[in-house]
């Protein structure tokens, strides 16, 4: 009996060393999925508040807005989409302002087209939980992501940023 037992438990331990991504393969996915969609500049805009429109994908809801800031949610999970006017595509000052404040973040990558910049900005807060920003010129989405859902949310964050008008 303690020898299926063991067995059994090794093959458990095996089963949930495959569920867990490693951090490079994370770092990876979320550079993939996010240069993806900052390359995709064809999202229709869907969303209107008073200062500007953007594209809001279809599980996400609305939940505040006011001039510059709209408090996106999609479930139980909250996005902030901050939006400078002021700031043309091409700028860098968020990014540069992120880079000042983390001095060792978990990811940190740009993206230039079109005279455009983009990037993705995470930081890891605890075990498996991380502060995740992505942007676009004057503005940027974040939001708190356990690991298996960086790369998706930063997808859907920076298909947000991109279509800001």
């Amino acid at each position: 009996m303690r020898k299926h037992s063991f067995i059994m438990l090794v093959i458990i331990l095996v089963l949930l060393s495959g569920c867990t991504q490693s951090e490079e393969s994370l770092r990876n996915e979320s550079i993939d999925h996010t240069k993806q969609a900052f390359d995709n500049e064809e999202l229709e805009v869907n969303e209107k508040v008073d200062q500007f429109s953007f594209y809001l994908p279809n599980d996400f809801k609305i939940k505040e807005k006011n001039d510059y800031n709209v408090l996106l949610e999609d479930g139980n999970k909250s996005y902030i989409l901050f939006v400078n006017l002021n700031e043309p595509k091409n700028s860098k000052v968020s990014y540069v302002t992120l880079t000042e404040q983390y001095q060792e973040p978990f990811l940190s990558k740009t993206f230039e087209q079109n005279d455009r910049f983009g990037y993705l900005f995470v930081v890891k807060i605890e075990e498996n939980k991380y502060e995740v920003t992505v942007g676009v010129g004057g503005t940027k989405v974040t939001t708190e992501a356990k690991g298996n859902d960086v790369a998706e949310d930063a997808e859907a964050m920076m298909m947000i940023a991109n279509s800001v008008q």
